[in-house]
C-alpha cells in the first residue's frame, strides 16, 4: 500500500544550496541517505499507508485550511543533529520557533486523528533532513556546519505520496494553498 506525509517543499534555489552547502561537509562519508534537491522539505505529518477512501476525505478537509491558515515566513537558523551528537542518526537544517506553523501542525494533526488515522505523535520539531542512517564509518558532525540564517515564505503545502528508488522519492497528489495577506 501506498505511504504518505505531509509537508512543505522547499524553494528550488533553497534546496539547491543546502545540497551545495551539504557537499562540502562530505556527508556521504558518514551517511547512507543524503536526499536529492528535490526531495528537500519540511515533514508537517508522516501518515503513512492510507486507504484511498480516507486519503480523498483528508484532501477535503485539509483544503478548509486555505482560507483559515495564512503564508508564512519561514526561517532557517542553523544545522542540528537527532540521535547522539557524535554519531547522529540525522543531521538536519533547523528552523525557527513559530508559532503559526506549528498551528498549522496542529490543526492537520486533529483533522487526521478525526479521520482515524493513526499518526505518529511524537513533538513536531520543524526541520530539513540533510543526512540520515548514520553509516558507521566515521564521526563527522561538528560544530564546523552552519547555516546561514535565511527564510522564504511557505505558500502552500502538499499531501506527497512516498516513492523509495526514485528520484524525486516525494510527489505531491494534493496542494492546499494558503491565504495570500496581500490582497
Amino acid at each position: 500500500m501506498q505511504h504518505y506525509f505531509i509537508g512543505v517543499k522547499l524553494p528550488g534555489d533553497l534546496a539547491c544550496h543546502l545540497v551545495d552547502v551539504r557537499k562540502e561537509w562530505q556527508l556521504e562519508q558518514s551517511h547512507k541517505r543524503l536526499p536529492a534537491a528535490v526531495d528537500l522539505h519540511i515533514t508537517l505529518l508522516y501518515l503513512g499507508a492510507v486507504e484511498a477512501e480516507v486519503l480523498s476525505e483528508l484532501k477535503s478537509q485539509l483544503d478548509e485550511l486555505s482560507v483559515a491558515v495564512p503564508e508564512m515566513d519561514i526561517t532557517l537558523t542553523g544545522v542540528s543533529t537527532f540521535g547522539n551528537p557524535l554519531t547522529p542518526r540525522v543531521i538536519y537544517a533547523s528552523i525557527e520557533d513559530q508559532a503559526n506553523l506549528h498551528k498549522l501542525q496542529s490543526s492537520i494533526l486533529e483533522k487526521c486523528q478525526k479521520l482515524l488515522l493513526q499518526v505518529d505523535l511524537k513533538p513536531f520539531v520543524p526541520h530539513i533532513t540533510l543526512a540520515k542512517k548514520w553509516s558507521g564509518h566515521q564521526a563527522v558532525f561538528s560544530k564546523e556546519m552552519h547555516i546561514e540564517r535565511t527564510s522564504f515564505t511557505m505558500r502552500d503545502f502538499s499531501i506527497y505520496s512516498i516513492n523509495p528508488g526514485e528520484v524525486p522519492s516525494y510527489k505531491a497528489i494534493h496542494t492546499i494553498y494558503l491565504k495570500d495577506l496581500t490582497t
